[in-house]
């Protein structure tokens, strides 16, 4: 096959993708059952590979046959638009194809990274904050309970979970169904995420919370984990955060602020305060490919802390990937995954191109 010619054909479809895009004429999604795109899309792979003509036919039916998530008329699941720099910034992403576990392999991504942490934690108001982009809003909850877990038993992360210790967590009823799942992964259990009665609005009602954690408390539990929704999913309401830092702070628990979907309003001057106190929670999760529309995935958890992401990590010895040289951090030493990609970049990429400004507007 002619790469050359593919790679040309290639992006002549993208311009005409783009083109259509913003023709609100067009359908969202031109759906088919399974056995239905079976027909028309030969999915599985044969001992022999295909001719030029047949794979440039698979690239167009792949964009025939997909949702179009840059079409205006597409709300399915709180994400959509299209982001011109930020797609520029995944392709010379995937075009470089580096890991973000050291500078060694990926240095200008790993200063990106640590610009958009600082850049991000500045609005957080996280003084000596820290941060790591991660997979998905639900894997920045994970961490963030992991965190709060790590914190109130430390020696967990060489001994496996106690019990014993009987930990609970406290979430809106409305909250997202991913702390269930991180309480399930950590081995504290899903039963052990207790859902605080709302208000009308889908508020966390805080005299329900402070009633729930002292009800916790005499059962004999410990509570260590309590969840600020920044938007919830159905009614997009925002948990009142500085109430919530009080009981808190008088039971001495990690404060936690799910900003997933609706954490981008912190860039508005109009909208912040909805947000208000922010700054005195221990962690906040905040999706730039919901509100800031970058492409999935672009999703970040931000420490108050600085220190705490390593202090996650049982002892690394890996001196054949990590290098201890001065004035360089390797991200990788703060993360749970070795292997991730870079995200930060088209990030970085689209934040350039608009602005502090144009993205607050």
């Amino acid at each position: 096959m002619n790469e050359l010619n593919i790679l040309s054909e290639a992006f002549e479809k993208i311009k005409k993708y783009l083109h259509n895009n913003s023709d609100n004429s067009e359908a969202v999604v031109k759906f088919k059952s399974p056995s239905e795109l079976h027909e028309v899309i030969d999915f599985p792979v044969k001992q022999n590979a295909v001719s030029e003509q047949e794979f440039l036919g698979l690239l167009d039916k792949y964009l025939e046959y997909s949702v179009k998530t840059g079409n205006k008329q597409f709300v399915n699941q709180l994400f959509s638009g299209f982001n011109f720099p930020a797609f520029i910034g995944e392709v010379f992403t995937t075009l470089a194809n580096t890991s973000m576990y050291t500078y060694e392999v990926a240095p200008v991504a790993t200063m990106i990274e640590t610009e958009m942490i600082k850049l991000m934690n500045s609005y957080t108001g996280y003084d000596d904050g820290d941060g790591i982009f991660v997979s998905g809003g639900s894997n920045a909850n994970l961490i963030a309970m992991f965190s709060a877990r790590n914190k109130v038993f430390p020696e967990g992360r060489f001994i496996g979970y106690d019990r014993n210790l009987k930990l609970t967590a406290f979430v809106n009823e409305q909250a997202h169904y991913s702390f269930e799942t991180a309480a399930n992964v950590l081995g504290i259990g899903a039963k052990n995420v207790i859902k605080v009665r709302a208000d009308k609005n889908g508020k966390i009602i805080p005299a329900e919370l402070d009633k729930e954690i002292r009800d916790s408390i005499n059962r004999g539990e410990k509570p260590f984990f309590v969840v600020a929704t920044c938007a919830t999913t159905l009614l997009g309401a925002y948990d009142p955060i500085e109430e919530m830092d009080e009981i808190c702070k008088t039971h001495d628990i990690w404060l936690h602020a799910d900003g997933s979907f609706g954490g981008s309003l912190i860039l508005s001057d109009n909208h912040r305060h909805l947000m208000k106190g922010i700054e005195k929670t221990d962690s906040f999760a905040w999706n730039p490919h919901k509100l800031m529309n970058i492409p999935l995935i672009c999703s970040v958890l931000l420490l108050k802390k600085r220190g705490v992401l390593q202090h996650n990590i049982t002892d690394i010895n890996a001196d054949y990937i990590f290098h201890d040289i001065d004035m360089i951090e390797d991200l990788g030493t703060k993360s749970i995954q070795c292997g991730r990609k870079v995200d930060a970049v088209k990030l970085w990429f689209a934040w350039k191109y608009f602005g502090l400004e144009g993205y607050s507007k």
